[in-house]
């Protein structure tokens, strides 16, 4: 008769948060619908595999493994799940995306290599079992699992690094969402990394990692799913910005008369309006101020000012805050305060544009000028 612990306690406050937390991501209001429908299948998946390490230490019969091994199918849907959740959170005409068939193979393989496990009877599956009969299937199946999540790993890494491309050329500011992207795909990488050793060690070296094993991994990125889950709830507006993929094609040179017009009225919003002074300044409202398509902003900072959007509008950025330093401005606020006044909206952001431009700290250029 099994015995409930404080772990058992753990294990079902997690699979009914899991429960609560897909319900709940669906009625955030404003919500990105598309990459928050993705993450409450994920969380809903988390909960499956949480309920299946339950099911493995506390209630293990010849039986129930079966159904444990079924429910390891999702080690072959979580990759293209987050995949898709990355496709749909960033480019907002993505929001319909959806794989091939191609990439739910391995995943309908297992879910057959289980109905064959299910034509076993209990006796005869327990004597396979015990035998080592399924042994090099187990083994296929998880080095399959560690491939399938890697290559996804990197497919999302690729998206991952587009994004930050395009962003520089279309806000004046560093989004949240690169910094969440990054976190997600550093705890990901590390937990595919652990799988790996565990797998390695146990398989090749027959030695086994203390608590580093396949049943900790799965646990371990359940928790993480729930983690974005709660994350979700917190910062909503996180899964709304708006980005979009846009399609390469060539572009013409601009008239000599546009590109006149253009530089003239730029320089004016620049100068006198000061426009770079809104922290949340985005490509399109710049297009907007010169009356003009954001293909023909982008071209002329591109091709005529040698720079992208994100790095000339934190250079005149940059300038202003070197000019009230100048003022001695900094003696009656902070730096962080000057930063976020010429309009930084972190420190961040403000250190790493600093950088790029004075090619030192912000902190030790002021006291370079106490020295001198």
């Amino acid at each position: 008769m099994p015995t409930f612990e404080f772990i058992d306690l753990i294990l079902f406050f997690g699979i009914s948060q899991g429960v609560f937390l897909a319900a709940t991501i669906q009625i955030i209001k404003n919500k990105n619908k598309a990459a928050n429908r993705i993450l409450s299948i994920m969380l809903m998946l988390a909960v499956f595999m949480l309920l299946g390490r339950m099911i493995f230490f506390k209630f293990l019969t010849a039986r129930l493994f079966q159904w444990a091994i079924l429910i390891d199918s999702v080690i072959f849907i979580f990759g293209p799940l987050c995949y898709m959740y990355f496709r749909r959170l960033i480019f907002s005409k993505n929001d319909t995306f959806k794989l091939s068939w191609l990439h739910y193979g391995p995943i309908t393989l297992h879910l057959l290599f289980s109905l064959y496990i299910f034509s076993f009877q209990v006796d005869d599956f327990s004597d396979k079992l015990l035998s080592g009969y399924f042994s090099i299937s187990f083994l296929l199946i998880e080095g399959a699992g560690i491939v399938s999540n890697v290559y996804y790993w990197i497919l999302n890494m690729k998206i991952l690094k587009s994004y930050i491309h395009k962003e520089k050329n279309h806000v004046s500011y560093t989004q949240s969402l690169v910094s969440f992207l990054k976190f997600f795909q550093i705890i990901i990488f590390i937990v595919i990394t652990v799988w790996m050793i565990s797998f390695t060690s146990m398989q090749f070296f027959s030695y086994s990692i203390k608590f580093i094993n396949y049943n900790s991994v799965w646990g371990t990125i359940s928790v993480f799913i729930f983690v974005i889950g709660y994350y979700s709830l917190k910062e909503p507006e996180l899964f709304r910005i708006p980005f979009q993929k846009e399609k390469t094609k060539s572009q013409q040179r601009l008239p000599q008369d546009q590109i006149i017009s253009i530089g003239k009225e730029l320089n004016y919003l620049i100068q006198k309006e000061k426009i770079f002074l809104k922290p949340n300044l985005t490509l399109r409202d710049l297009s907007i101020q010169l009356n003009t398509s954001t293909h023909n902003i982008s071209w002329y900072l591109n091709h005529v000012s040698k720079s992208n959007f994100y790095d000339y509008i934190n250079h005149f950025r940059i300038k202003e805050f070197l000019s009230k330093i100048d003022n001695d401005e900094h003696l009656h606020h902070t730096i962080l305060a000057i930063a976020m006044e010429v309009g930084f909206n972190s420190k961040s952001t403000f250190n790493k544009a600093f950088k790029f431009e004075v090619n030192d700290t912000p902190r030790n250029y002021i006291k370079g000028l106490k020295v001198a």
